[in-house]
């Protein structure tokens, strides 16, 4: 039942009903928040958007749910990568020494393992307030 109503809420969070969570549109439907404000885990995650994980290449949905997260709780409502690529500010807020190799990885040019922070370009700008030990 959970699964159910996070696949609603995230239909009509995207502005098409329960239906909409059944069939996606052939893209992302137009969504364009002026500001997205972002943490990271140490592994690199943003949002709910987990390295290596299936919702990375959604691309029909501005919002999406995630029913097996690596992280609890399991189940989540997530933006995807478009919705947040299309604001117009992302704005990256990471502390701690735990997430300075996930940092290195989002800002490498070819790293080895991607992150999926380090896929967030907004289409204005995308910044990021760092501690010392980030």
């Amino acid at each position: 039942k959970l699964l159910a109503t996070l696949r609603e809420a995230a239909a009509a969070a995207a502005g098409g009903g329960a239906a909409a969570a059944a069939s996606p549109a052939e893209s992302a439907p137009p969504l364009r928040l002026d500001a997205v404000l972002l943490g990271m885990g140490p592994d690199g995650h943003t949002a709910s958007l987990f390295p290596a994980h299936a919702v990375l290449c959604e691309t029909g949905r501005a919002v999406t749910y995630v029913d097996d997260s690596p992280k609890p709780p399991a189940c989540r409502v997530t933006l995807t990568l478009p919705a947040i690529n299309a604001a117009r500010l992302a704005l990256f807020v990471v502390t701690g020494g735990s997430k300075a190799s996930a940092v290195r990885a989002a800002f490498a040019a070819q790293p080895d393992e991607p992150v999926p922070a380090g896929l967030v370009l907004a289409a204005g700008r995308t910044d990021w307030c760092l501690d010392d030990l980030s």
